[in-house]
């Protein structure tokens, strides 16, 4: 009888083997580049770096998706749906389990989209912006069309988010609330996908809350930090920190080479031989 670890080691070969690779290029708009209302600080550098590694690695990455932050034009983080704050400013939104906003004290009658909840279940301290981003705008300041010097090939996904008038969403999986999902998930687990690479901006908002939901969910999680871009020194220091310490791989898009090379199996390969012929000789 072949001994029951022959099997193991082969079924996590053949994981290895089978790993597969998508890059994430989260939120990559004119209202966050030159020109838009929230314009992320050296933000275009990041677009030919971003297309490098599509043309460098055109062979390695199985899925390449774009998110899309998608707004409505009275959506509840901007500043300017809320008299006398600023852009900066923090205000207190709650949500019924359905997910639904809550009027409160920043929040009356005048958000039409808002509901009188008899049980609050989440609390979200929402960090206030300029308009940006509003669906189906392409042109100006408020934009949320992605940039045209970006690659683009027919079998990319664009995921949106941020679409509910109601709540913000900087993760491309997520809600703030963490109440809904968007569909990157599904979309990564319908191509098997084990390993993302992250890229866009903000490092310290929309690509760092991104990362850390692809840890938690299982994916082997990769930020390419000259691929991105944050709004401020001390949260992008934080945010790094912080991503660090939850085992997230913080690399350069020259070390590209060796994790996607690491992922596809060409480490993991040796190694798979090794454990067979060990296996078969303690099995002989």
């Amino acid at each position: 009888m072949v001994p029951c670890y022959f099997f193991i080691f082969s079924a996590l070969c053949l994981w290895g083997v089978n790993s597969k690779n998508a890059l994430l290029i989260i939120d990559v708009q004119d209202c966050f580049l030159k020109g838009g209302n929230l314009a992320v600080p050296g933000g275009n550098d990041i677009i030919p770096v971003i297309n490098s590694i599509r043309n460098d690695y055109k062979n390695s990455l199985d899925l390449v998706v774009f998110s899309q932050d998608w707004h409505c034009s009275d959506h509840v983080s901007f500043a300017s749906q809320h008299t006398g704050y600023q852009p900066g400013q923090t205000i207190n939104l709650t949500y019924n389990s359905q997910g639904e906003l809550c009027y409160g004290e920043a929040v009356g009658s005048e958000f039409v989209y808002a509901v009188n909840c008899s049980t609050v279940s989440t609390h979200v301290i929402q960090t206030l912006w300029p308009d940006h981003c509003i669906k189906n705008i392409s042109q100006g300041p408020t934009s949320s069309k992605l940039d045209p010097g970006l690659i683009r090939e027919d079998a990319d996904v664009i995921i949106y988010k941020g679409q509910k008038c109601g709540i913000d969403a900087y993760s491309a999986f997520y809600d703030n609330a963490k109440i809904t999902q968007t569909r990157l998930n599904s979309v990564l687990k319908d191509n098997e996908i084990t390993r993302v690479f992250i890229t866009g901006m903000a490092s310290d908002f929309c690509v760092y809350y991104t990362a850390l939901d692809a840890k938690t969910l299982g994916y082997e999680t990769f930020v390419v930090k000259d691929a991105a871009r944050g709004v401020a020194n001390e949260s992008i220091a934080a945010a790094a920190r912080d991503m660090t310490t939850k085992g997230i791989n913080l690399i350069l898009s020259t070390d590209l080479k060796e994790s996607l090379s690491t992922s596809s199996g060409n480490i993991i390969v040796p190694t798979c031989i090794y454990m067979y012929l060990i296996t078969s000789y303690i099995y002989i």
